[in-house]
């Protein structure tokens, strides 16, 4: 929603007042501080990762995952979909290249335009902390060619305890929400809700969400006039104690979302149902062989149906479609972490079975356009792992092996692939290696160096091999697809003194057979290139209770050879040089930033894939909160203050589900959005 000059002055003047009131201004606190964690006291911690806690989501405006980890994180940035279902790609490495998982269990969206990236399945009042590595140094996790993102969830307590939240923002986006959690020695409960909804947002020149359609599929007035999403969460734990060294735990969620606006792609999501159920049991000292053991199963499942109704017929198909596409995912792990005299050690064994279906039918007859949309298919990989670590005086040294056999098949035909590809070919079976070995030294207590080696492996997706479009159309999945191999540098360095820290590092990936899109026939291919950049972060406490953090990441991509009818050498995808300054004010009451984050013009683009350059912007953003004994909480702010029109992200891939070509649109970031969140925790 458009603010006047006059609402907008005399709100900062009541921030002021609020503030002067307080005795403190620019207000930030240090439980946000989002930092790399390296611990040396538990083995499984001492890996360099991001964790950004439960505490730094409720100062932000908790819209969108994707959001929040583009602004914690240099290194992090955002592809922007909508209002809401956002993606993110770390270091360069986006979509299928980074894995998501859900306490370690993977998660997948269902949508083969990538509508519902997974992150958009999880609500963030289940989150107790997000992790984030970064590279090819985790064997633990099939499929993490650039990285991966592990949302963890909270778990019962016992005695009572739980939280009541509310929010709102600008464009009538609001949410509320609960979670109350429980228990005795032996047995804990947990159970939470969630509501959210928004209105479509406006760029900084006034232009609504909607107005960043396709010009082959306009909205139509009541798409004009739609809300952006709707969408309702439930969840709940229940955790069994029996002995002090035993822990059982069921976990079940449930979402539901409706009418979900995604105006870069040519339909939008008429519903969508999210289900996730969980088992784990962990036993812990069971003797010289074992420190802790666990095992876990767990089932994602997810029910997606977009369609066109809130779009014009313009160009072709003419008539409306709607999309029928479930995807279950059933996983499950066994892993035991071992101290011997040796080194530290875990390994284990873990599995994954993916089944993908879906159709496309007319929306007036329910006849069918595609019966083999999304053919059937099954993917199955099988993997074991070993990691250890051992210090050498000062050094530390880490080292891992994965092994994934790998199955893919579609049950159904492949009439485009046939026609298109000239390929038969419906099964795929890949066997896998990759691993890593890093080391640390620590110069003194307070600073370190590290660098590392490793090599990880990603298999190509349902999509991207068996994709079946209606017949006759231009494009097909390529069942030919081989895996992307990521061989990867890593060097850095860390110190942190008594007033002044800083991190810096820098990597060079060898992608081998990457996978990227084809124009003609549009299709996927494997082409080889090479991915490089480094990102730098310092803080300096000024002042008593004031910190100043500045940020950089770049990253530039390379083709070693093309596609088809592609010759710019740039690789798609990578964002441009982004930097952050900010202000950073700590008081035990009272807590906020100010910052200021920059990005570089989008130049070094694949124009030949359908990228467009990009200008440069800035941004400033400002969120406060004070803290009202233990148990009341208030946060306000405001994103993008100066109101300022620009587009965070390239076109990233066209739809293939659609049929809007290589050159899909770019939607533009909101404007200024106020937004404020009260929290009572008990």
């Amino acid at each position: 929603m458009k603010r006047s000059e006059i609402t907008r002055i005399l709100v900062l003047l009541l921030l002021s007042i609020i503030f002067s009131a307080a005795g403190e201004t620019l207000l930030y606190a240090k439980d946000i501080v989002l930092e790399t964690i390296v611990v040396t006291a538990r083995k499984e911690e001492e890996e360099e990762k991001t964790k950004i806690e439960s505490k730094t989501l409720r100062t932000h405006k908790v819209v969108d995952l994707a959001e929040i980890l583009s602004d914690e994180m240099i290194e992090a940035t955002m592809i922007r979909k909508g209002a809401y279902g956002n993606e993110v790609s770390i270091r360069g490495f986006g979509k299928s290249d980074l894995r998501v998982l859900i306490d370690d269990g993977i998660l997948e969206g269902a949508c083969g335009s990538r509508k519902d990236p997974s992150l958009s399945h999880i609500n963030m009042l289940t989150i107790d902390r997000i992790e984030v590595k970064q590279g090819p140094f985790d064997v633990t996790k099939a499929g993490a060619l650039g990285g991966s993102i592990n949302v963890i969830t909270k778990k019962p307590q016992k005695g009572f305890h739980g939280e009541i939240i509310s929010k709102g923002g600008s464009y009538d986006y609001w949410s509320n929400g609960f979670y109350f959690t429980g228990g005795n020695e032996v047995i804990q409960a947990l159970m939470g809700y969630n509501y959210s909804e928004s209105r479509q947002y406006e760029d900084g020149d006034g232009n609504k969400l909607s107005s960043f359609a396709p010009d082959g599929r306009p909205y139509t007035s009541r798409g004009n006039h739609m809300e952006a999403f709707k969408k309702d969460d439930v969840w709940g734990k229940l955790q069994f104690t029996p002995t002090e060294n035993q822990t059982f735990l069921l976990s079940y969620s449930y979402g539901y979302a409706e009418d979900v606006l995604t105006p870069r792609v040519g339909m939008d999501i008429e519903y969508e149902k999210t289900r996730m159920a969980r088992a784990d049991y962990t036993i812990a000292n069971l003797g010289t062989f074992s420190d802790r053991l666990t095992l876990s199963i767990y089932q994602n499942k997810l029910e997606h149906n977009p369609f066109d109704e809130y779009r014009s017929l313009i160009g072709a198909p003419s008539f409306h479609r709607r999309n029928n596409v479930e995807s279950t995912i059933i996983g499950g792990k066994i892993e035991n972490v071992q101290s011997t005299d040796f080194a530290e050690l875990a390994y284990g064994i873990d599995f994954y079975h993916r089944n993908w279906d879906g159709e496309m039918i007319k929306a007036d007859t329910g006849t069918f356009v595609s019966r083999e949309f999304f053919p059937d298919i099954d993917i199955v990989d099988f993997g074991a792992y070993l990691k250890g670590e051992k210090y050498f005086g000062r050094l530390l040294v880490n080292v891992g092996l994965r092994y994934d056999r790998f199955e893919t098949e579609a049950d159904d035909p492949l009439p485009n692939s046939v026609a298109r590809l000239g390929t038969y070919t419906n099964k795929n079976t890949n066997d896998l290696i990759s691993g890593y070995l890093s080391a640390r030294y620590f110069l003194t207590d307070n600073s370190q160096v590290f660098a590392g080696v490793g090599r990880s492996v990603r298999t190509p997706t349902g999509a991207e091999r068996y994709l079946q479009p209606p017949r006759g159309a231009n494009f097909a999945g390529n069942p030919d697809l081989d895996p992307t191999k990521n061989t990867e540098y890593d060097i850095g360095f860390q110190a942190t003194l008594e007033r002044f820290s800083f991190r810096a590092k820098a990597f060079y990936s060898d992608l081998d057979d990457y996978i990227y899109q084809e124009a003609l026939p549009k299709t996927w291919v494997n082409i080889d290139a090479y991915l490089y950049g480094f990102d730098a972060k310092a803080v300096l406490d000024i002042v008593d209770n004031f910190s100043i953090e500045v940020g950089l990441a770049y990253q530039r991509g390379r083709k070693d050879s093309q596609p088809k009818n592609n010759e710019d050498k740039d690789l798609a995808e990578i964002p441009p040089l982004k930097t952050k300054l900010a202000l950073h004010y700590d008081t035990p009451k009272i807590f906020g930033t100010l910052e200021w984050i920059h990005s570089e013009n989008a130049d070094d683009i694949d124009l030949n894939a359908g990228e467009v350059k990009l200008p440069g912007w800035d941004v400033v953003n400002f969120r406060t909160g004070y803290q009202f004994k233990e148990y009341l909480k208030f946060n306000i702010g405001v994103d993008n203050i100066f109101d300022q029109c620009y587009a965070v992200a390239n076109s990233y891939e066209f739809d293939v589900v659609s049929g809007t070509g290589a050159n899909p649109p770019i939607v533009n970031e909101p404007g200024r959005f106020f937004y404020a969140n009260v929290s009572y925790t008990f």
